[in-house]
């Protein structure tokens, strides 16, 4: 570039960039201090047993979390996209919505109930703060924006 303005999407680029190295270089770094303890714990093995070979111990794999399905701030977003036409909405039809959307599955009760407990909690924090509105109580609260808000 002969000038030193940046095009607007050069720049995003750059950014998304420097931030995607950033998080390499922290994993790496994670990746290191593990692989540290690791070393650790297989020596301290061979310690109370010299016979255990601890390269042939499989690798157990971390449980996926059912909170992973949302992104950062992706909840609220989804409750203000359902509150938008300004008519009064359930938590339990927010989450449908969701659901929906990401194509998970709406008759999976365990995971309807987790969103359902998250969207509740979400939607709780913003009536305190003013930003919604509670209509009702118990099973058959309703939700809308709040005036003015």
């Amino acid at each position: 570039m002969s000038e030193n303005r940046t095009p607007l999407a050069v720049a995003a680029l750059i950014r998304k960039r420097a931030e995607i190295a950033g998080n390499i270089a922290e994993l790496e770094s994670q990746i290191a201090a593990l692989r540290d303890d690791l070393l650790h714990v297989d020596h301290t093995l061979r310690l109370f047993d010299p016979s255990v070979e601890p390269r042939h111990i499989p690798p157990k794999h971390p449980q996926i979390r059912s909170d992973g399905y949302f992104g950062r701030g992706e909840i609220t977003r989804r409750i203000y996209d359902a509150l938008r036409s300004g008519q009064t909405v359930s938590a339990i039809e927010i989450v449908d919505m969701a659901m929906s959307a990401k194509s998970l599955p709406v008759d999976d009760k365990h995971l309807r109930a987790t969103f359902t407990t998250r969207f509740l909690v979400r939607l709780n924090q913003l009536a305190d703060r003013g930003t919604i509105e509670r209509l009702g109580s118990g099973n058959g609260v309703r939700w809308r924006v709040a005036n003015g808000g």
